[in-house]
């Protein structure tokens, strides 16, 4: 049996058995035959389900992460819930995968209700009560239909496909209507909310004043709201006044997409919505020095929204393989296990565990990267003699000298820095200094590594003849040399002292 079918397979075993233990508590999803086209390989599948609520049988369709298939039953995944599926879920499915695969979204699955009927059905749903939309009345399904979607769907997802919060609403036009409506009414239910092109404007801004109003009520939940416009969307005006109310749990985005019409933009306007409502899940969000601050970063994301999210996958490598370096096996230990908790486990898994074995053994570090980050500043009176710019040039054995340049000042009663290479003529390439130590004889600065080891450079210079010179080693890691690397030597001298008195 091919690898796709044991996982169709699995698939339908799990569905069908989920399908029998919430029969007694509410609706399931039952297997459809349909075909799904979602771009991921064949990981979508049809359903149906029948409401109560409703009154009626809905088409539902579900594409699940590839880490779904290896995890286990205590593995939870977000819910990024779309309407209108027949015409977004393929977008939605590719753009998910691909944001969770570069670490700016988390794994989860993907959930598109389909139409049912035509035109004046789509509105009946879509269309929350209070508000008239193409004609239709005051008292349309839009608060039914998120009944439905909280009280039967979301329950069966968890029930048969482990789902967890947070969830993310995602509608275009009149379903940009309805996630907005859903912002002002179910925060903790939908606290990620991407609305596409909704025209607010409608009855007066009607939509407006009830996501104002909600911004208004203490204690007001988290909410990260994205609109994302083209024809339609929020006035400058109503949009200053929703910011001004809007509580400080609260995160806003809002952008208008140029070369974009209301029919084109669903694609783009998806991708963006996704990755600004996790823009603080990003791993590029998480502080990478010292290594331990990025899983504090996702452990405060979980602790602020009262969800267990795991953190990206490419994260969680990246982070285990910088802990060794830095000699905290007992960290890289707990990411380890996050990863294989969340991701599976990976094929290097026991290389990995051996590694970490050994890191214990090892003494401490006498220097760490967070006492180098954590280090005092010098006083800037003592730093008088050092402050201005020193030009030189910096060289690895065998190689051609290349400009370099430090630049050291006083700014706010702090001392600052800034380290100039010069690769290539009219390249300039700045690194703000992170450390700075007045030492016996000279200087010692520096900033962190930009590649691996994720160490500290630090420009050890020693004053002779009115030079400072010394070479360049990485500190705060467990790091040597290859055999044949260059040794990096540095000699610069003060060109353009201070003249302003500290």
């Amino acid at each position: 049996m091919t690898s796709r079918l044991m996982r169709h397979a699995r698939l339908c075993v799990l569905i069908f058995a989920a399908a029998a233990r919430a029969s007694a508590g509410g609706p399931a999803l039952d297997l459809d035959n349909r075909s799904v086209v979602d771009h991921l390989g064949g990981r979508g599948r049809a359903f149906t389900m029948t409401s109560a609520i409703l009154g009626e049988t809905r088409r539902i369709d579900v594409a699940t992460p590839e880490s779904f298939d290896v995890t286990g039953p205590n593995r939870r995944y977000p819910v990024i819930l779309v309407f209108d599926g027949e015409y977004n879920f393929a977008h939605t499915t590719a753009t998910a995968q691909y944001l969770a695969e570069a670490g700016q979204i988390p794994e989860a699955l993907v959930v598109a209700v389909e139409n049912i009927g035509g035109n004046e059905e789509r509105v009946r749903d879509l269309t929350p009560p209070g508000l008239s939309v193409s004609g239709s009345s005051l008292n349309e399904g839009g608060d039914r239909f998120l009944d439905f979607l909280e009280k039967e769907l979301l329950p069966a997802l968890a029930t048969q496909f482990r789902a967890g919060p947070p969830n993310v609403l995602i509608g275009h036009s009149s379903g940009g209507i309805l996630v907005t409506y859903a912002a002002a009414t179910r925060t903790t239910v939908f606290p990620f909310i991407v609305s596409i092109d909704a025209p607010t404007h409608l009855q007066d801004g009607w939509l407006v004043a009830q996501l104002v109003a909600k911004a208004q009520k203490p204690p007001a939940k988290p909410l990260r709201y994205a609109s994302l416009e083209s024809r339609f969307g929020w006035s400058d005006k109503d949009w200053a006044a929703l910011q001004s109310a809007a509580p400080a749990s609260w995160k806003l985005h809002r952008e208008k997409l140029a070369h974009e019409t209301h029919n084109s933009m669903p694609l783009l306007a998806t991708y963006l919505g996704l990755r600004e409502v996790f823009a603080d899940y990003s791993m590029l969000a998480a502080r990478d020095s010292p290594t331990s601050a990025a899983l504090e970063h996702y452990r405060k994301f979980n602790e602020s929204l009262g969800v267990t999210v795991v953190p990206p996958r490419p994260l969680l490598g990246r982070v285990i393989e910088d802990l060794l370096i830095e000699g905290n096996a007992k960290v890289a230990q707990s990411a380890l296990d996050s990863l294989i908790a969340g991701y599976g486990d990976t094929p290097n898994a026991a290389t990995i565990r051996a590694q970490i074995a050994e890191a214990a053994k090892l003494p401490p570090l006498t220097e760490t990267v967070e006492d180098l980050l954590s280090a005092p500043k010098p006083d800037p009176k003592a730093m008088a003699p050092f402050l201005g710019e020193w030009n030189g040039t910096i060289r690895h054995r065998g190689s051609i000298p290349e400009p370099l340049r430090v630049r050291l000042e006083v700014q706010g009663g702090v001392v600052t820095g800034v380290l100039t290479h010069f690769p290539e003529p009219g390249v300039e390439l700045p690194m703000p200094l992170q450390y700075v130590k007045i030492v016996e004889g000279g200087l010692h600065f520096g900033f962190m590594n930009g590649m691996r080891p994720r160490g500290m450079i630090v420009y050890e210079g020693i004053l002779h003849d009115g030079k400072l010179e010394g070479e360049a080693p990485i500190r705060g890691v467990r790091f040597e040399r290859p055999p044949g690397a260059p040794d990096t030597h540095f000699s610069l001298q003060l060109t353009k002292p201070a003249t302003r008195k500290v």
